[in-house]
């Protein structure tokens, strides 16, 4: 005798309608329970203990402390909580650092004095001359102390390179600074988007789990009726257990995100829960200003720039030390216990420096003063070590000055691909608009034909899961849009 399972005819429809509306009577607080917390096992398990003893057991156990209620997180608090990110505390403590090395800078363009002196002793002692008389030298001590100044008084001299340097470094420091902020404000809003759509996830979860535990309901009342197939049952368990094994890792989607968002921040959340943030405008800037922008203030084109210059004065100074000659000039007035004074010019080290000196001790005599000047100096002739240091500075300048055309290009490319990826993102927008239309429909479809008896309310709550659905995936698509136009303007080296 060949077995022909059963099937579900048009006659046994109005017999599943009525068991379907039965069970949403029977199990309506039920469910509502389960879309607050997803089941851990399929209601036909559970429906068997009866009210009673759940009601006993229940009584027995003494009531268990609720947890606190979950604050809610805005994202406004996590811009708040920024400036303790800890790569944006690393960024600003290096604008620290040059901001300091700059000021030290500038009070090397200052005077520069430094005081001076020698001491110096012989001793006495005997001797005779030439007839053989016996003569005696007293014992004498002398020495000097002095005061000198120095300054650097043409633009090239080494203070004058340092401050141009340390203003550089500044600059990069501060770029560096905004990138890490920009970077960081740009994680917090990629995690707390995660955590937001994993929270949708676990609503979605939810009610999910609800409907296929209505509907493993449905599929054993039918086949214990002998109206449905003998797989009915084994399908809607399966439905069942693979919603609850999606509700289980929404849940730690939701958590990894929440521990993701903390990382960033440098905090503890504790329990918060995360709510869609007020949609923004959706807009594409000017693409020539976005170019514009990233081709100048993006830290590696000013890294770039820094390099160049470096070269550029490196270069400059070869060139003086082979045009200039190494020439000096002093002038100097003085002498005997007055004490002398004397100033000079380097002309290759274009510094002005002026010495005083007073004589001690015995040193110190009584001449009148006078006026002395010099002027000394040399000149490199032939040097083929000069002329290949020279070449090898030319050809670094070569090197930077491409290393930033091509630091400039990548910038410029960086833009325009995120550029497009922002119009797709916007598009992506729109189709998703239309697809909540399309669900809106079918839900409104559903409905009526539930009024007109012709469908069950498990269809209309299907319905209404797709349209959730498609509702989460709209925002998913606008958080995407967003975000994607946050990194569009980092590229560009952030807001003007």
């Amino acid at each position: 005798m060949k077995f022909i399972p059963a099937r579900p005819s048009r006659r046994g429809l109005p017999l599943a309608l009525a068991l379907s509306a039965a069970l949403a009577a029977a199990s309506g607080p039920a469910l509502a329970q389960a879309q607050a917390t997803p089941p851990t096992q399929p209601p036909a398990q559970s429906s068997t203990q009866p009210p009673a003893q759940s009601s006993t057991q229940s009584s027995a156990q003494p009531p268990a402390s609720q947890p606190a209620e979950p604050l809610p997180y805005t994202l406004e608090q996590a811009y708040a909580q920024l400036a303790g990110a800890p790569s944006v505390t690393r960024a600003a403590l290096s604008v620290q650092v040059a901001q300091q090395n700059l000021e030290a800078a500038r009070s090397a363009l200052g005077l520069t004095v430094s005081v001076n002196g020698n001491a110096s002793y012989v001793g006495s002692g005997a001797g005779t001359t030439s007839d053989g008389a016996a003569t005696t030298t007293a014992s004498s001590l002398g020495g000097n102390a002095g005061v000198s100044v120095s300054l650097g008084l043409l633009p090239w001299s080494n203070n004058q390179s340092g401050l141009r340097a340390s203003e550089r470094s500044l600059a990069l420091a501060r770029a560096t600074l905004q990138e890490a902020q920009r970077s960081a404000r740009l994680n917090v809003t990629q995690a707390y988007f995660d955590a937001v759509l994993a929270t949708q996830d676990v609503q979605m979860g939810a009610q999910t789990v609800a409907l296929r535990a209505r509907q493993l309901q449905v599929a054993q009342a039918q086949d214990a009726a002998g109206n449905a197939a003998p797989e009915a049952v084994l399908s809607a368990q399966a439905a069942l257990q693979a919603a609850q094994s999606a509700a289980a890792q929404a849940q730690g989607t939701l958590d990894t995100a929440q521990r993701t968002l903390e990382s960033a921040l440098g905090v503890s959340l504790g329990r918060v829960t995360f709510s869609p943030p007020a949609q923004a405008t959706l807009t594409l800037p000017d693409l020539g200003a976005l170019v514009a922008r990233a081709r100048t203030g993006r830290a590696d084109v000013i890294s770039a720039q820094n390099t160049l210059a470096a070269a550029q004065d490196t270069l400059d100074t070869a060139q003086r030390d082979a045009t200039l000659p190494d020439l000096t000039a002093s002038v100097g007035y003085g002498g005997g216990s007055a004490g002398t004074l004397s100033t000079s010019l380097n002309l290759k080290q274009g510094t002005l420096s002026s010495a005083y000196s007073v004589p001690v001790g015995s040193s110190s005599g009584s001449a009148s003063g006078r006026l002395t000047a010099s002027l000394s100096g040399s000149y490199v002739v032939y040097s083929p070590a000069q002329r290949a240091s020279l070449s090898a500075d030319q050809a670094a300048v070569t090197q930077a000055a491409l290393s930033l055309t091509v630091a400039q290009q990548n910038v410029e490319l960086d833009v325009r691909s995120r550029f497009i990826a922002a119009q797709q993102a916007l598009t992506a927008v729109q189709t998703r608009k239309t697809q909540v239309q399309v669900a809106q429909q079918q839900l409104a479809t559903a409905q009526a034909r539930v009024q007109a008896g012709t469908a069950t309310p498990d269809d209309v709550q299907s319905a209404e899961l797709t349209l959730a659905q498609a509702q989460r995936d709209l925002l998913s698509a606008r958080l995407s849009a967003q975000t994607t136009l946050i990194q569009l303007d980092n590229a560009a080296g952030g807001p003007q």
